[in-house]
């Protein structure tokens, strides 16, 4: 039982205590009042002898019938009328309790639904960042010459410099494009004086873009070239050594395939 409860309960007893109370004090000046009348009736009488004492016994006793009433019929409509209110506010609080639990609940359902928004949104933005935060540099990891070969032949660079989102591979030398954007890409080649020539070309997919060639009997050689491409998600760019070319590396690290995204679109 709540507190309003149990001042209404408190309010009700005293409420009790307070009308027997005041019925008793009036039964009380009643009988007070009945004995001095009947006093003055037993005076009169036998001064003036002029009323009949049936009548007058009569009327006392009328008297004490109007005024000796239960004072507990009295206090019986505020009784009903304050168990009444209580029922109500209990009835009122019970209601109050089961709003108040449905609303926690509630409440821990949305919570459960804002984690999972975060936990998506988070679970977002880490994938967001992963694709389009591209960039990778790779160096030839031979201190010796590769070739002349006879196919086209492509390069593996296996000496990772960086691979910031993991889209070059260090197993086949390819770059794969996380998502469409504006990609830039470079690449330089050196060979030894006196082995001959050097060549090859930047490919996207199956398709040659840029090519570097040089040549020298005595002195070593090195070339260069860059691109700028727009890709599409899953695209895929190396660097190839043309038919009977050669390229050379050291520790030095002359030989590189560099690239990155410029801009996603």
């Amino acid at each position: 039982m709540g507190f309003p409860s149990v001042m209404l309960l408190m309010c009700l007893v005293v409420g009790l205590s307070t009308c027997r109370a005041e019925g008793e004090d009036n039964q009380i000046r009643v009988t007070e009042t009945t004995e001095e009348e009947q006093e003055n009736h037993l005076t009169e009488t036998v001064a003036e002898d002029t009323e009949t004492p049936v009548d007058q016994d009569l009327q006392t006793a009328t008297v004490e019938a109007s005024n000796t009433g239960s004072p507990e019929k009295a206090c019986e409509p505020n009784i009903y009328m304050v168990l009444k209110e209580l029922g109500a506010l209990e009835e009122r609080q019970k209601a109050t309790v089961r709003a108040l639990e449905e609303t926690n609940r509630k409440l821990e359902a949305s919570e459960k639904k804002i984690d999972v928004l975060n936990s998506t949104l988070t679970e977002m933005r880490r994938t967001y960042e992963e694709q389009h935060q591209v960039a990778f540099s790779a160096a030839l990891p031979t201190t010796a010459t590769i070739g002349p070969v006879n196919v086209l032949y492509p390069l593996v660079y296996k000496h990772v410099l960086s691979n910031i989102g993991g889209h070059y591979s260090p197993v086949t030398g390819y770059f794969t494009a996380p998502v469409r954007g504006i990609y830039y890409f470079s690449f330089s080649s050196f060979c030894w004086g006196g082995d001959g020539t050097s060549g090859g070309s930047l490919y996207r997919n199956e398709n040659q873009v840029v090519s570097w060639y040089v040549y020298s009997k005595s002195h070593s050689i090195s070339g260069s070239n860059s691109a700028i491409l727009l890709l599409q998600a899953g695209d895929m760019v190396n660097v190839r050594l043309w038919d009977g070319r050669k390229i050379s590396d050291n520790g030095n690290k002359y030989s590189t395939f560099s690239g990155f995204l410029l801009s996603p679109m």
